[in-house]
């Protein structure tokens, strides 16, 4: 069974989750934070990821409080993963490539030592809604991973979502912009198998993902039903979170 992690686990996971990234990519992380801060006594800390559903927008550029976020390209499927953001207010910008105008503004409110998730859906042609959850972490059993479904599938119906052969889906009738709650699955090679929430039909299914013990997942659902394209149409694109836990 699982139990939610406290808040010093938490800490510790998303600090290393985060610290490789540190290194290597000190602009894209720090961007979120005031530049003449010193670390003498740490800042209490939120931690954010960001994830691009939208097939018609490219490359999106992210600003905090007038500063530039990403130095990464943000593209369509890109996921990036948790960064750290102080808590309070915080000013967000989304601009199409080095586009001086705005698509869109938000504030957000960040609380410390909690994490939360950023998915950029489609609103309508060239527009796009931030989905902002906050996400409840959980620390799976012995043979277990956590995962939720995000229904990022602008004309798709209601979904659910099969794993191998069994007749009980995980996920039921999720509607469109909807985000699950982390629940476990088995570690292991398993199916997925997509089906519509109107008639029970398979969309599309994955077959022999590998699911690691102990490791957390964002399943998304993506793209459009009605398109030919190969970049554009439905498709499952399985997440890690806290890639270095």
């Amino acid at each position: 069974m699982s139990t939610r992690m406290n808040k010093t686990k938490l800490s510790k996971l998303l600090t290393r989750s985060v610290g490789i990234l540190s290194l290597a990519a000190i602009p894209f992380l720090t961007s979120c934070l005031d530049d003449d801060d010193v670390n003498v006594n740490p800042e209490p800390v939120a931690y954010v990821s960001f994830y691009h559903g939208l097939p018609n927008l490219s490359s999106i550029q992210i600003e905090v409080d007038n500063n530039r976020y990403n130095t990464n390209p943000f593209e369509y499927s890109t996921y990036f993963d948790y960064g750290r953001f102080y808590t309070g207010n915080r000013n967000f910008s989304f601009k199409l490539g080095n586009a001086a105008n705005s698509l869109l503004d938000t504030l957000v409110k960040f609380e410390a030592d909690k994490a939360y998730s950023f998915f950029l859906s489609e609103e309508q042609e060239n527009t796009f809604f931030p989905i902002i959850v906050e996400d409840e972490i959980e620390s799976p059993a012995s043979g277990k991973a956590m995962i939720r479904l995000v229904h990022l599938s602008p004309d798709a119906p209601d979904v659910s979502l099969q794993i191998g052969d069994e007749e009980e889906e995980i996920f039921e009738n999720q509607a469109y912009r909807e985000v699950s709650d982390f629940t476990e699955i088995d570690a292991g090679r398993v199916n997925f198998n997509l089906l519509s929430g109107e008639n029970g039909d398979s969309l599309i299914s994955a077959d022999n993902i590998n699911i690691r013990e102990g490791r957390i997942y964002t399943l998304v659902v993506r793209g459009y039903i009605d398109d030919s394209s190969t970049a554009k149409s439905i498709s499952l694109q399985l997440v890690r979170n806290y890639p270095n836990y």
